[in-house]
Formats: structure tokens, C-alpha cells, sequence
């Protein structure tokens, strides 16, 4: 008997791809009709499922399924409930609907940018999980009965509706079972604060019906979602906070929604670096009033504070919001994109490091017959290549994921380390390979179109790359640990400067580009 792919992406919520590889690398076998033989599918769900490192990304998509038992009890401390049942839940079951509770200190810190309550004053957390931002709304001194909660776990809302009772005293008719992404909601509100899910794994299907729903040119992500659905449900003059993870300030994906956002005014930006327990990520949140007045936007984090203009994000690449950078730095980060420049967009061919699938099965430290040296991305240094520690078969057909073979065999390639924050670029002209810690691109050249090319040599676009002014450049405005071939899209080339420079240091750049360093940073020559 067999098993249709999608019968197994379905159970599994897994990408089409991502089978693909389980089967190229032997993990699941498929029969002559292209199924998955049932014997093979039950083995891997017993004792591959969960244990092997190729499947990482997948098990914490894959969990027990079955209902949390948690009583509620109206004697109890429902303050006490809510922390045990955030804690109750498993990794899994997080990372699968993007569930972080927010910490109180960083509802305090969001709740700073409140104004002047009126007697009217409607408050809604559209993902109020156990409660935290409406037991806040109440201390604030927002009137209960304009208190409203709206979430999609039953035994959250149940503690929440609790917590609001030991409160309040009262009862709550606005606490309640609503999903803003399925149900329509027509009620305004002069303030929503909100932790919407970060991430939430979607099944085919739903992504499909958000894609054709809100069909805004978006990636079809929660919070994003969530983002422009509370955008919809402010009052006039109304306010906004929503607390997210820090890729929303600046990844491609975003982008559409960072548009949006950025033709409301907004009044404050807060990092609160890494506020969630047993997670690296970063989270930070901004706070929106609902009309266009375009002004500074305080910019805040745990042990400073500085000003921002609101027009510097939209002028950004992609509207990135870097609000880190300090208002003199977004002075430089503007002074270096109004030079003449070129970008790499469409003006290189790039390729992706080798993927195994499993490196103690496929590298080894000795080399064989029709070995090859293959090369870490630690293995890049700043304009030079170190010596290889490992060798792999020259035969792709068994490995996970790998460029077409003639990019690694190219006369020139320039490669660069993938998992870092900063830029370390290296020439190779000895046609080597590369495991997936490195990516590869190749300059366009002898096209048809001279605008496909750029006006500078390989060895040139390395120097550049490695300086510190790039270096600079590419931290303010990205913030990330992974060197993305789209973020380096984005980078100004300075053609103009090698034209007038045949022997060339980072002081002449810095000269060129009327720039000097100051305390650890940039600033623009007087």
C-alpha cells in the first residue's frame, strides 16, 4: 500500500520540498507510481520523526495533538492559573501557533505612550491570551465594560475571564471565543494593544483563503495579518501598539505592510531585546495613532532614548524601520545613498551553498578517491580563503539541496558567509565548493544589455564589501545575522569611486564619500 504526498504534507504540515528532500535522502521511500510506501511512512513517524537533524524544522510542527486537561476554578488565583498554563504549553505547541505571552514589564513599557483617558475609551486585544494586556487596560483605568478580549483558546479565555472577575467583580460579556482572521468585525476602538501569534503554521488551505482575502501583496503571516486587521479596527485618532518580532522591522516580506503602517503616524518605537523565555528572539513593538501627521517617533530601548524622523523609514530601502540607528546615522545612512551608485540587482547570478542533509554521512576528513575539498563559511576570511578540513564525493545526486554544479566550477565566483552580521567576502578562482554556511554569486558579463552589468571588477566588489563603512551600513540597516542575497541588492555600489581610484584604501573611500569615523560610528564631514 502507498500514501499520497499530499495525505502526508497534510498530517505533517510540511512543504511539498521538504518531503521531497525526506525522500532524495532516504528517509521515506517512494514507490514506481511516485507515493510514499505506508511501510516506509510508518517507520519514519516511530523512529526517525522527532530524532534525526534533518527533520529539525519539522518536528516543531509535529506534536501531540491532544487537549491540554487544565481545570479553572474561580477560588483559585487566576493570576497564579495564567502563569501555569503559559507554562504548561510545549515548545512545540508554541512554535506551531506562535504563542509567546508577553511579559508585564514589556506591557508597562508599551502602555507608557498612552494619553488622557475619556469616560469612552474602548480598549480590545484581539489575541488576549490569558489576560495580561486587559488586566493592564484595567489599571490604567480604562472602564471594564469597554474592556473587550477576543481569542481563539478556550482555556486561555477562561483564565482571562478570571483573572477579569477577580478584578473587577464583574462579569464579561467581551471576553470571548472571535477569530479575526475567519469572522468579520465591524466595532471600532480608541485603543488595541495586542501580541498577535508570531509565525503561525498555516495549512495550505489557509493560506490560500488569507492570501485571496486580504490580497495586499503580503506574506501570508500572522502577525502581518493581524497587523493590517487591527490597522482597519482603530477609531479616528485612535492608537495602535502591537508587539512583534524584530524581522518585521526590516525582511522583503514585510515590506507591503511596513508601507502601510508608515502612512500613520507614528509615536513610538520600543526594542525590548529578548523578553520571552527559552527564545532568542528579539521582539520589539510600535506604537500607531490613526491619522497621517508625520513627525518624530520616539525611539526607545532598556537604557536609552533618542528621536527619529518618520519620513527616514519611508526614504529606507523596502521602508526598512531601523530605529536603532541614532538620527545622525539615519544623516549618513541618507548621505551615502544620495552618491552615484550602482546595486547588484539583476546583475549577478547567485547560488546557494551545498546542503547534505546529514554532513558525518557525506564529508570526511580524509580525502578518497574523487574527493573534493568543500568549504565552510567560518572558512571565509575577509578577502581570503582558509584551508579546507573537510572533502566530499564529487557525485550531487544523493545530497540534500545544491546550485547548479557550474556556479561551484565557475573561473571566478565571489562567496561570502551566510550566517553572520557582518559582510566577509572572499574571491575564488579555483572553482571550489561550498556548504550551505557560504553563498555564491558570479558577475554578470559580455551581456547584451550593459545595464546587466556592473562597471567594477570582481576583486574591486570584494574590497568593498569587506570595508567597514559597508560593514556600517549593512548592520544599520538590516539588523540580522543571516547576509540575505536581497538585502545585498539593496547595497550602493560606488562605481564612480574605482574610476578615479586605481590604488585604493578604505581612508580614500572614506574621503570620497566626505565621511569620517567617530566613537564606533559614522558621521558626515562638516
Amino acid at each position: 500500500m502507498s500514501i499520497k504526498f499530499d495525505s502526508i504534507t497534510s498530517e505533517l504540515n510540511i512543504s511539498n520540498a521538504t518531503l521531497l528532500n525526506w525522500i532524495k535522502t532516504d528517509c521515506l521511500t517512494a514507490d514506481k507510481n511516485g507515493f510514499v510506501t505506508t511501510k516506509s511512512y510508518h517507520y519514519f513517524k516511530e523512529n526517525v520523526l522527532g530524532k534525526n537533524k534533518l527533520n529539525k524544522r519539522a518536528n516543531k510542527q509535529y506534536f501531540d495533538k491532544s487537549n491540554i486537561n487544565f481545570s479553572v476554578n474561580k477560588n483559585n488565583d487566576a493570576n497564579k492559573s495564567s502563569v501555569q498554563y503559559e507554562q504548561s504549553l510545549s515548545i512545540a505547541e508554541r512554535n506551531k501557533k506562535g504563542i509567546y505571552y508577553t511579559p508585564n514589564n514589556s506591557i508597562d513599557e508599551m502602555f507608557f505612550a498612552l494619553p488622557s483617558l475619556k469616560e469612552t475609551d474602548t480598549f480590545l486585544d484581539p489575541c488576549c491570551g490569558t489576560g495580561n494586556f486587559l488586566i493592564k487596560a484595567l489599571e490604567k483605568g480604562i472602564k471594564p465594560e469597554n474592556i473587550y478580549g477576543f481569542d481563539v483558546d478556550e482555556t486561555a479565555l477562561k483564565i482571562a475571564n478570571n483573572r477579569f472577575y477577580q478584578a473587577t467583580g464583574q462579569h464579561s460579556n467581551n471576553i470571548k471565543l472571535f477569530n479575526l482572521l475567519e469572522e468579520k468585525h465591524e466595532q471600532k476602538y480608541d485603543f488595541i494593544f495586542t501580541n498577535p501569534p508570531w509565525g503561525y503554521k498555516f495549512n495550505l488551505q489557509q493560506k490560500i483563503n488569507y492570501a485571496n482575502k486580504f490580497n495586499k501583496g503580503i506574506k501570508v503571516d500572522s502577525s502581518a495579518l493581524f497587523v493590517l486587521i487591527c490597522l482597519d479596527m482603530m477609531q479616528k485618532d485612535g492608537m495602535l501598539g502591537v508587539l512583534l518580532p524584530d524581522s518585521f522591522f526590516n525582511i522583503a516580506s514585510f515590506k507591503s505592510v511596513r508601507k502601510i503602517l508608515l502612512k500613520k503616524t507614528l509615536i513610538q518605537l520600543i526594542n525590548h531585546n529578548k523578553p520571552f523565555e527559552g527564545l532568542q528572539t528579539k521582539a520589539y513593538s510600535f506604537i500607531v495613532k490613526n491619522n497621517n501627521h508625520l513627525t518624530n517617533v520616539e525611539c526607545r530601548t532598556k537604557t536609552s532614548q533618542h528621536s527619529r524622523k518618520q519620513t527616514d523609514f519611508i526614504k529606507n530601502p523596502n521602508y526598512i524601520i531601523n530605529f536603532d540607528a541614532t538620527e545622525v546615522e539615519a544623516k549618513v545612512i541618507s548621505h551615502l545613498y544620495s552618491y552615484p551608485h550602482q546595486t547588484l540587482k539583476g546583475k549577478a547570478q547567485w547560488g546557494l551553498g551545498i546542503v547534505t542533509g546529514n554532513n558525518a554521512k557525506h564529508l570526511s576528513i580524509t580525502k578518497k578517491n574523487n574527493d573534493k575539498p568543500i568549504y565552510k563559511g567560518i572558512d571565509i576570511e575577509r578577502g581570503k580563503i582558509k584551508k579546507p578540513q573537510f572533502y566530499i564525493f564529487d557525485d550531487f545526486s544523493k545530497l540534500q539541496q545544491t546550485a547548479n554544479k557550474k556556479l561551484y566550477l565557475a573561473d571566478k565566483k565571489i562567496v561570502y558567509r551566510f550566517i553572520n552580521s557582518n559582510l566577509i567576502f572572499a574571491l575564488d578562482n579555483k572553482q571550489r565548493y561550498f556548504l550551505n554556511s557560504a553563498n555564491l554569486l558570479i558577475l554578470n558579463r559580455h551581456t547584451l544589455f550593459i545595464e546587466d552589468e556592473l562597471a567594477i571588477t570582481e576583486e574591486q566588489l570584494v574590497f568593498l564589501m569587506n570595508t567597514k563603512i559597508m560593514n556600517w551600513l549593512f548592520k544599520r540597516l538590516f539588523r540580522t545575522h543571516k547576509v540575505l542575497r536581497s538585502d545585498l541588492e539593496k547595497l550602493p555600489i560606488f562605481d564612480d569611486f574605482f574610476t578615479t581610484h586605481n590604488n585604493y584604501c578604505e581612508q580614500d573611500l572614506h574621503q570620497y564619500l566626505n565621511i569620517e569615523e567617530h566613537d564606533g560610528t559614522f558621521r558626515v564631514k562638516a
